[in-house]
This record gives structure tokens, C-alpha cells and sequence, in this order.
């Protein structure tokens, strides 16, 4: 993927416009499939997440794995204009997930949601179809593990087969992190040794929520400022313990730039 990369505390990002990224998996998709075409895998990093990969060299090693690791989050974007003076802009997950949809769309490309609490993946589906009339694609809830392991034995067949049988070419994957990114490391894998064909693999959080309307998204103003982890918080105040890793990010941030400016 001919993509431009920084390493931001042990974790690679993508740090391209979003424009040419999308140019590159449109090409991708473009050229067809043989028994070399590997699937290629987009991830959402954002400072809890590369504090995660700091504390967890397995979930270093996924995320390294990946084709694509979108700067989601306005304090990456910070850490790498702090510590290497990029000037990069946020790519919000659930943005280039819309973007990855509409895509799907225009091209008559067959999209999975794979995830979701309370069939939130099919819900999600549901209400795209409503507004993308000719958007095909299926939801799959896979049943609950709860670690690397778990993933590792998960098996893969049932959802391997419906993207082969289907020819999907985009599958969208909404467990949380670290589970999603693992399942989507496991799910490559097998994809690759059954010859998929090109398929997009990416990790997107709790996008089924929003875009079922369960859970409303930010304020624009607040989209544009990067503060919908702070909109999130406020409406799940049991997340607070998870955002003090914005504290130990800024921490790290700081003591890479002093050791090595």
C-alpha cells in the first residue's frame, strides 16, 4: 500500500491525506484478485490505544500488522507535530467509514458488518440501506470472547465463506479494542489462505452505535475540534477511567520528545 508512515511511540501511523488513501484502496480494489492478492487492513489508533500497544507488545505487534492506521484522534495528530513536526490532519474513523460506504455504493460492492452489541451491526446496515438503495451487504454477530485467545481458536469459517460466497469486498469490524483488532488479524489470515480476492478489512469501534442511531454522535463543533471523546465521556461517565490514559499518552509524548530532542 503505497502509503506514507511515521512511528508515533512504537506504533506506525498512516499519515497521508485521506484523499490519497482512499485513491490507493480504490486502485486496490480496482485491480482484481489472484492467489497473491492479500486483504488489507485499516485501524483507528488513538492515545489510548497506543498506550494499550506500550503496555501490550501482541497488541503492538496487530497494529503494526496493518495496511492503514488512520490518525483518529486530535492527540495524535499532536504527537506527531510535537515530536516530528508533522503537520497531519485527523481522519476520523467513522468518516472514512462513511467514505468507504458510499464507495461501496457507487461501485456495486458488496459491504459486511461484523460486531455490534444487541444486533447493532444489522441496525446499522439497515438504516444505510435506507439511504443507499442499491447498497448490498450482510451483518454477523459473532458470539462474545473476551481475549486474544479467545480470537486466536474463534472460528473463522462461517464468515470467511459468506465473503467469498458474496464476493464482499468490504468488512467492517465493531468488537472495541483490542478484541476487533485481533479478530481482524485472525480473519486476514484465513482470508489470505483461502485466496478471498482483494477485501478491505477495518476496525471501527462503536461506529454501528452512532450510525443506527442508538447513540447520537457529537455537535459538528465539536467533530471539527476533536473533542468527541469528551461528548462520549459525557453521555458514558463510566469511560472516565479509560480516558486517564490521555494523562500517561501526554506523559509518554513528552518524555520521548525530552530524550530525544
Amino acid at each position: 500500500m503505497d502509503v506514507v508512515r511515521k512511528q508515533l511511540l512504537g506504533v506506525t501511523i498512516t499519515v497521508s491525506s485521506k484523499e490519497s488513501i482512499l485513491t490507493c484502496l480504490g486502485a486496490y480494489l480496482q485491480e482484481g484478485g489472484n492467489e497473491k492478492t492479500r486483504p488489507v487492513v485499516v485501524v483507528t489508533p488513538n492515545p489510548e490505544q497506543l498506550v494499550l500497544a506500550s503496555h501490550d507488545t501482541s497488541f503492538a505487534a496487530v497494529i503494526n500488522r496493518a495496511d492503514i492506521a488512520l490518525p483518529d484522534g486530535v492527540g495524535i495528530v499532536f504527537g506527531l507535530s510535537v515530536l516530528f513536526g508533522i503537520h497531519t490532519s485527523r481522519i476520523s474513523g467513522i468518516d472514512f467509514f462513511s467514505d468507504l460506504v458510499r464507495m461501496a455504493n457507487k461501485e456495486h460492492l458488496t459491504i459486511g458488518f461484523v460486531g455490534g452489541m444487541n444486533d447493532q451491526a444489522h441496525k446499522a446496515l439497515t438504516t444505510l440501506q435506507s439511504s443507499y438503495i442499491e447498497l448490498h451487504g450482510w451483518s454477523e454477530q459473532p458470539k462474545e470472547f473476551n481475549t486474544s485467545a479467545d480470537v486466536s481458536v474463534y472460528p473463522m469459517d462461517k464468515i470467511v465463506r459468506r465473503i467469498i460466497d458474496t464476493g464482499t469486498r468490504f468488512v467492517f469490524v465493531g468488537l472495541g479494542a483490542p478484541k476487533q483488532e485481533f479478530f481482524i488479524d485472525a480473519l486476514k489470515k484465513q482470508l489470505v489462505k483461502h485466496h478471498s480476492g482483494p477485501v478491505v478489512l477495518m476496525a471501527v469501534g462503536g461506529t454501528f452505535d452512532v450510525v443506527s442511531g442508538s447513540i447520537p454522535r457529537a455537535p459538528m463543533w465539536m467533530q471539527h475540534m476533536g473533542l468527541e471523546w469528551l461528548y462520549r465521556l459525557f453521555r458514558e461517565p463510566w469511560r472516565w477511567k479509560r480516558q486517564t490514559r490521555l494523562l500517561e499518552f501526554l506523559f509518554l509524548v513528552g518524555k520521548q520528545r525530552l530524550f530525544h530532542s
